[in-house]
């Protein structure tokens, strides 16, 4: 008989494992005030969701009219593929087919007349760098895939600022 010792048979079930972020949850504050939250927040696209705590880090449009947004969060960069998974759809945004890796994310969206590319980049076990890009669709052929391509395969080169 191998395993652990012990005399009863009755089958208790085993513990449940706990799911936990390795980061310690970030207590609730106040938004940094400031010219640079107040960019961030008007060159994200309508009602995609954002998670708290953000710090700004840069926000441009490129010539070609695709706005990106930077910015940072203390959570890991687990907590914040689930904070996208769990609430881009629940507001409105299709998540397309994205790639992931040790240190990064990407995941595609669309919704409406826009389509994007969020990125997530693992600075420290509890910094988490964002990237969204987005552009509308509206004139362009293709607009309505979720199916952007985060990283091409071929001389092909993505209209996103990050592939």
């Amino acid at each position: 008989m191998t395993g652990c010792s012990g005399g009863s048979s009755s089958a208790t079930p085993p513990p449940k494992p706990i799911v936990t972020s390795a980061c310690p949850s970030a207590s609730p504050t106040a938004p940094p005030a400031g010219a640079a939250l107040s960019q961030v927040l008007r060159s994200v696209p309508f009602g995609l969701p954002l998670p708290e705590n953000i710090t700004p880090v840069d926000t441009q449009k490129t010539s070609d009219g695709i706005q990106v947004v930077k910015f940072t969060t203390p959570t890991s960069l687990r907590d914040a593929v689930i904070f996208i998974v769990d609430r881009y759809p629940k507001a409105g945004y299709v998540i397309g087919r994205g790639d992931a890796e040790a240190t990064e994310a990407d995941a595609p969206f669309v919704k409406a007349g826009l389509r994007g590319l969020t990125r997530l980049a693992s600075l420290q076990t509890c910094q988490t760098l964002w990237l969204i890009a987005s552009v509308p669709t509206s004139g362009t052929t293709g607009g309505t895939s979720p199916l952007l391509s985060p990283h091409p395969t071929s001389s092909q080169t993505s209209a996103l600022p990050f592939g």
